[in-house]
């Protein structure tokens, strides 16, 4: 196999694709990290950086279809397939099943022309022998779904093929959700998220930041929430999606949200650089305003806060005269979280480098630091000294694969039950910091039972006699914007008060919230 040089600068997208998805497959690296190195190395369009980047997270995102594909059409197995030539079948087969605007030819063609540079001419003529029995299929997708009906007699087997999941996760999506959920969360999830920014309201107003999106021809609208069921999808002429219309829309839920076609290159906005809006998606959104619900003058603990979207929204929300303490594990994240600070202009946020994990871990905390100089202090004794607290808690992130394909790969059952162990020595940690009638928020942007649900029941068991769940007035909003009441019966479960948010309720991110109140 010959690997691409990459300070060669020759701006083929396909080639860059391919130099993207060798180092996933190879370092198993967080695939958005790879895609912002080299997206930010070659000199591309904005045409061929957004064919990079569906090409790319496209590849990724159905991996498992795609190589059951090429069982059916390659005599040879998968795993006896070159390297190089494997990442090179995937990206065609990928471009045919799912990149209508590319000819099948120019799919075939180029995919050929790229073995040959990076393989050999025998590699070439093997590529080109596959990829043409792909091609001359009709309807390669249902060809493909008649397919795994014939050879999957097990469904857990069908819906992990079919929607490109590993088959624990399904197992154990079934075991907590049933199959009928399961299907349309995995099938949710392998849709491309819709992007939402949230304005800085002490800066600019919705109409303002719209005009001035437009100025810099980024396609923005208010956000309008709903299923995303009987969607009409509009673009603009480069194909990208730039609104929706829904019977069930309702405007009033998160009104200081609009929604944008594409986050790429938003940060390279004057609107972002002058700290008018931030990107945050909504059910970060829902759990501030909704289950926090932080009031002017409160002091707030966030856990886990860095890069600081929600610090950020929260700080907004308790105004100048309230004060927030962000701690986080990491000093190269809380980096970014002061960066997002001195973009907004928001001074009333101290950062702390401490692990929550720890007991008395805001006594033991590292480096502190405010945008304010004045607003830099310790306090010699936090026991009881907040009024609120949110956990942002680590976790699978499940929630997060329509943005970040790849975490659905690189996930075990172990990892599950550590994280879930690390959450709940955050919450027990925290305990000591709350005020009598303090309100705790836990949050994560999983969909995982283990992490969440039993976390919660696991916390409330032990600290009974301390803390009663809050069952926060959202359920009636977001049913009568989603239509989907059979989905919120979770807020009157087992212990109550909290909420799954699935994917398909936003066209985005799932997620999970409790909200917890201290006894006086």
């Amino acid at each position: 196999m010959i690997l691409l040089n990459k300070k060669e600068r020759e701006a083929n997208p396909r080639k860059v694709a391919f130099l993207i998805l060798a180092e996933y497959f190879k370092e198993k690296k967080s695939l958005k990290n790879i895609l912002n190195y080299y997206l930010e190395d070659y000199e591309l369009s904005s045409q061929d950086r957004r064919f990079i980047f569906n090409l790319a997270k496209g590849t990724v995102r159905y991996y498992l279809r795609i190589d059951f594909v090429l069982s059916l059409f390659s005599n040879k197995k998968i795993k006896k397939i070159d390297f190089a030539v494997l990442i090179i079948l995937r990206m065609g087969v990928f471009q045919l099943m799912y990149m209508s605007k590319v000819p099948g030819y120019s799919a075939v063609n180029e995919s050929v022309k790229l073995a040959v540079e990076i393989a050999s001419i025998p590699s070439s003529k093997f590529v080109n022998a596959v990829l043409r029995k792909v091609s001359s299929i009709q309807n390669i997708n249902l060809f493909t779904e008649k397919k795994i009906e014939e050879f999957c007699s097990d469904v857990i087997d069908k819906i992990s093929i079919k929607y490109s999941y590993p088959d624990w996760l399904v197992k154990y999506w079934v075991s907590w959700y049933g199959i009928e959920k399961t299907t349309l969360i995995c099938k949710s999830l392998n849709k491309n998220p819709r992007n939402y920014l949230r304005i800085n309201k002490s800066k600019i107003t919705t109409e303002d930041l719209l005009k001035e999106l437009e100025r810099e021809s980024f396609q923005s609208k208010p956000a309008i929430l709903g299923t995303g069921e009987g969607e009409k999808q509009v673009t603009d002429v480069t194909g990208r999606r730039i609104c929706y219309n829904n019977e069930f829309f309702q405007k009033n839920i998160l009104e200081d949200t609009i929604e944008v076609a594409s986050v790429q290159n938003i940060t390279r906005t004057n609107a972002y650089t002058k700290g008018l809006m931030s990107i945050q998606n909504i059910p970060s959104q829902i759990a501030i305003k909704y289950f926090l619900e932080p009031c002017p003058g409160e002091k707030v603990l966030d856990v886990c806060a860095a890069p600081g979207s929600k610090t950020t929204y929260i700080s907004e929300l308790v105004g100048d005269e309230g004060e927030v303490i962000s701690v986080d594990i990491s000093k190269k994240r809380l980096g970014l979280l002061r960066e997002n600070l001195v973009r907004l202009d928001i001074k009333n946020v101290v950062a702390m480098e401490a692990d929550a994990t720890e007991k008395d871990f805001l006594e033991k905390g590292g480096t502190v630091w405010s945008i304010s100089p004045e607003n830099k202090r310790m306090v010699s004794n936090y026991a009881g000294y907040f009024d609120r607290i949110f956990i942002d808690a680590p976790c699978s992130a499940f929630g997060t694969i329509s943005k970040n394909p790849d975490v659905k790969y690189n996930k075990t059952m172990d990892d599950i039950i550590r994280l879930a162990e690390m959450s709940y020595k955050m919450i027990v940690n925290c305990d000591k910091y709350l005020k009598n009638d303090g309100r705790l928020v836990f949050y994560t942007c999983t969909l995982s039972p283990v992490e969440n649900q039993q976390v919660i029941d696991k916390f409330l068991k032990e600290f009974n006699e301390k803390y009663d769940v809050i069952k926060p007035d959202v359920s009636g909003i977001l049913t009568s914007t989603l239509d989907l009441k059979e989905d919120f019966t979770c807020l009157e479960g087992k212990e109550g008060g909290y909420l799954e948010i699935m994917p398909y309720y936003f066209g985005g991110e799932g997620g999970f919230v409790c909200s917890l109140i201290k006894k006086l």
